[in-house]
This record gives structure tokens, C-alpha cells and sequence, in this order.
């Protein structure tokens, strides 16, 4: 029983923890790596045009703009922005 109850208590205290709003801890970087081979991947990175250009520069591929818009501030900061305007 006290097993139990110590598990139990390890798991919430994880939970708890754990990054709750990790879509607003995400930073948005404005440019993509599309490299050129058969897996056709994208990363998006890359905080400048010519950081992105450095590293596929070499192995083959381009540089798009990141076309995914930046996030959104945290949404009280937001409602009070939009009150006190």
C-alpha cells in the first residue's frame, strides 16, 4: 500500500513539473531548411537567411521562408493588451 501511494506521488509530482504549455514556450524561427534528397525533409531552425544557407550549403538543398505564423503572446497578456488599449 505505501508502494503504491509512492508511486502515485512520484507520477503527480512529474506531472506537475512537466512543461504544461509547450506550444507557448515554443520559439518560431522564420526560415526552413528544405534538404535536397529523398526524405524531403523541412526544418525550420533558423533564426537567419544566412544561417539556414551555411547548413545546407555542402549537402544539398534550399532556404524558404518559414511560412507558419509567429505565436502568439501568452493568452492573458494578450485579453489585458486588448482591454487597456
Amino acid at each position: 500500500m505505501m508502494r503504491m501511494m509512492l508511486i502515485a506521488l512520484v507520477a503527480l509530482v512529474a506531472a506537475l513539473v512537466g512543461d504544461v504549455r509547450p506550444s507557448a514556450a515554443r520559439e518560431w524561427y522564420p526560415w526552413c531548411a528544405q534538404y535536397a534528397d529523398q526524405s524531403n525533409i523541412t526544418q525550420c531552425l533558423f533564426s537567419s537567411f544566412e544561417q539556414c544557407l551555411a547548413t545546407v550549403r555542402g549537402i544539398g538543398g534550399s532556404c524558404v521562408q518559414n511560412w507558419h505564423p509567429a505565436p502568439a503572446g501568452p493568452r492573458s497578456e494578450r485579453r489585458w493588451k486588448e482591454f487597456y488599449r
